[in-house]
């Protein structure tokens, strides 16, 4: 597959909330993508972190996402969601590669841009990430994830976007949630933020 062959390249300057170190030419370009209903900004640690180590590090935000002022009707379909990411790798000059980094949902979007880019990438690392196989629809681990039962939703709404259903359905998690299950281990910092960082997202 596109993932199995993505295990083999690293490199580049993206357009997207990106700061260069300064005498680190050997380092790393590294790609956060951050999970649904969330941010770039979601990886502000992490990303200060691997900055200071000398990485190059890209925290985009994907359609409709974090400050993406693309309303939610504009972003029907999963390629839609991960454009800004895939429009990142296309910008990369040839030979340059990066390592992709996907949590939950950004599992999804890297695994599609390994297989629209696999000569861009030059690892793909899934972080309690949802990971989907070759012979699978992308949807099918979702699909899963949701026939199982295995997450309480507790004031995760769901929403029909119009009336005659040609839309996916919105999703967006609630405090209660989020609290629980996504940032029970954050500052209080990161929960006072969060309810004007966090977007819609569409269940697709």
């Amino acid at each position: 597959t596109a993932i199995a062959q993505a295990q083999k390249n690293s490199h580049k300057t993206p357009p997207v909330h990106m700061e260069a170190c300064a005498g680190q030419a050997s380092s790393a370009h590294i790609v956060l993508v951050h999970g649904a209903c969330l941010g770039g900004w979601s990886w502000f640690k992490v990303a200060t972190r691997l900055r200071s180590a000398g990485h190059r590090v890209s925290t985009p935000d994907l359609a409709a996402s974090g400050v993406d002022p693309r309303p939610l009707r504009e972003v029907p379909t999963f390629r839609d969601y991960t454009k800004p990411l895939l429009d990142l790798l296309e910008s990369l000059p040839p030979g340059e590669k990066v390592v992709l980094v996907g949590h939950s949902l950004g599992g999804v979007n890297i695994a599609l841009a390994c297989e629209l880019f696999p000569e861009k990438i030059a690892a793909a690392v899934f972080v309690s990430a949802f990971m989907p196989d070759h012979r699978s629809p992308p949807s099918y681990v979702l699909e899963k994830f949701v026939e199982g039962r295995t997450l309480d939703w507790m004031d995760t709404e769901f929403k029909p976007q119009d009336p005659e259903g040609r839309l996916p359905t919105s999703m967006l998690f609630g405090p209660l949630v989020t609290r629980a299950k996504f940032f029970q281990l954050c500052s209080p910092e990161v929960h006072s933020a969060h309810p004007s960082l966090c977007s819609l997202r569409e269940h697709f």
